[in-house]
């Protein structure tokens, strides 16, 4: 009985791959698209450029195609202005001299010394030579970061190392977190990444005075180990539970770094809600 099993396996497989080795893909040039390659970008302003990819999908051989984008500012809160916030370079227009691949529109960010915050804009592809249809994404949302934010000196990217109270040394993690502006607050922080990468997002709020950092109880990281939805509360100080009222406060540091401790993780459902993931004291050091 085994050995037929076997044998109708192996013949079935040879038949599905007889199939796919007789069926190529094909491309024809009814296909042809031009599209971007993205639906957003972004740039800090006092970067030198941003280069937007636009591709043209097409048979090899193809005669040469230009294609036309305009700028669009229609709708948008806070608008980038061309020629005051960025600039571009050969504006109008993007050339495909072999008629496909990439090609890039690059994007130069004005600097100023005001906090006006981030900036946007669209670009929009509007036609081309060959009258080829675009693809879905034929509109890319372009941000300008603004580098005087208030809180610019704890906005990007940090490696923390978090000591385990649990068990210092052998239950210690190590993170990768992502903290920017929040576009509704100046004086917060939307972080990302606590645990594992994407976790979050959670809010923390900045204050300057006291160059302090709370963050409001009960925010949700996800379930960034497995074992459940991870929720971040003020630990205690013996480290074995956590206080679900108290905001979680730690301090900053004029170079960056961030100090937070009594971190504590608790797991809020599946097999193992209401159990303790750890406490950690953090420290969070900016790349």
């Amino acid at each position: 009985m085994k050995n037929t099993y076997k044998l109708l396996y192996i013949v079935m497989m040879a038949v599905i791959f007889t199939s796919c080795k007789n069926d190529p893909i094909m491309f024809d040039s009814s296909k042809t698209f031009v599209a971007f390659t993205s639906s957003t970008a972004s740039v800090v302003e006092n970067e030198n450029a941003l280069d937007i990819q636009v591709m043209v999908a097409s048979l090899p051989g193809s005669p040469a195609v230009s294609v036309n984008y305009e700028v669009r500012t229609e709708g948008i809160a806070n608008p980038a202005v061309e020629g005051t916030d960025f600039t571009i370079v050969s504006p109008g227009a993007v050339d495909f001299p072999d008629g496909s691949g990439m090609a890039n529109i690059t994007i130069h960010p004005i600097d100023n010394d005001l906090f006006t915050g981030n900036k946007s804009f669209e670009l929009v592809l509007t036609s081309n030579s060959k009258n080829y249809p675009t693809g879905a994404e034929n509109v890319i949302t372009v941000i300008l970061k603004d580098n005087e934010h208030p809180l610019a000196k704890w906005i990007g990217t940090y490696n923390v190392a978090a000591v385990s109270y649990y068990s210092p040394g052998a239950y210690d993690e190590a993170w990768s977190v992502t903290t920017e502006a929040d576009p509704d607050d100046v004086n917060k922080l939307i972080i990302t990444g606590v645990g594992a990468p994407g976790s979050g997002p959670i809010k923390a709020t900045i204050n300057l005075e006291e160059m302090s950092i709370t963050l409001a109880p009960g925010q949700i990281l996800g379930d960034v180990y497995g074992s459940g939805n991870i929720v971040v509360y003020k630990g205690t100080d013996a480290g074995d539970d956590v206080i679900k009222e108290d905001p979680l406060i730690g301090v900053i540091e004029n170079d960056g770094t961030i100090k937070i401790d009594l971190w504590g993780e608790l797991i809020t459902d599946g097999q193992y809600a209401g159990y303790l993931w750890d406490v950690f004291n953090t420290t969070w050091t900016k790349q």
